[in-house]
C-alpha cells in the first residue's frame, strides 16, 4: 500500500498530534487544544499516541535494516521533521478555525506562550508582529545608541 517512509511520515504525524494535545491540555494553552475539555484532550492525545505507535508496527514488519528496506538514519530524521511539521501545521490552523471565537482579551506580545491561555496561535501572532512592526525602533534603540 504505502512505503515504509510513508507510513513512517504518517504514523509520526498522528503521534505528534496527540503528543501536541496531551501538552496543550497539560499546560493549559486553550488555543491549541481542539476540544474545550482539557481531560477530552488529553484522552485524546493518548489515543492518538498509542495508536500511532501500536498501528505502526502492527500493520508490517519494521524491524529491517536500512539495507533490508527500511530507513537509514538521515532519511529517519529527514521523515521525523517532516511529519512533526505538519502536526504543528495542523494543529495551529485546526485550533485556529476551531477556537475562531475565542476572544478573551487581545494578546501582549510580551506574553509568549501564555497568550495561547487566551485566544488562537494565528490571532496571537498577528497582535506580536502588528506591535513588532510599529515598535522596532523604539524597542532595538538601546542596543544600537547606547
Amino acid at each position: 500500500m504505502f512505503t515504509f517512509a510513508t507510513d513512517y511520515y504518517l504514523f509520526v504525524s498522528v503521534a505528534a498530534l496527540g503528543v501536541i494535545q496531551i501538552g496543550a491540555s497539560l499546560g493549559h494553552l486553550r488555543g491549541l487544544v481542539v476540544v474545550k475539555s482539557p481531560l477530552a484532550a488529553r484522552i485524546i492525545g493518548l489515543m492518538l499516541t498509542v495508536m500511532a505507535f501500536v498501528w505502526f508496527f502492527v500493520s508490517d514488519t519494521r524491524n529491517l535494516n536500512d539495507y533490508e528496506g527500511g530507513l537509514d538514519a538521515p532519511t529517519q530524521a529527514l521523515f521525523f521533521f517532516l511529519g512533526t511539521l505538519t502536526a504543528v501545521v495542523a494543529t495551529v490552523l485546526g485550533s485556529a478555525v476551531l477556537n475562531a471565537r475565542m476572544n478573551d482579551s487581545k494578546p501582549m506580545p510580551t506574553e509568549g506562550l501564555d497568550a495561547l491561555k487566551h485566544t488562537h496561535y494565528i490571532r496571537a501572532l498577528a497582535h506580536s508582529f502588528r506591535y513588532w512592526w510599529r515598535e522596532w525602533r523604539t524597542q532595538t534603540r538601546p542596543y544600537f545608541f547606547g
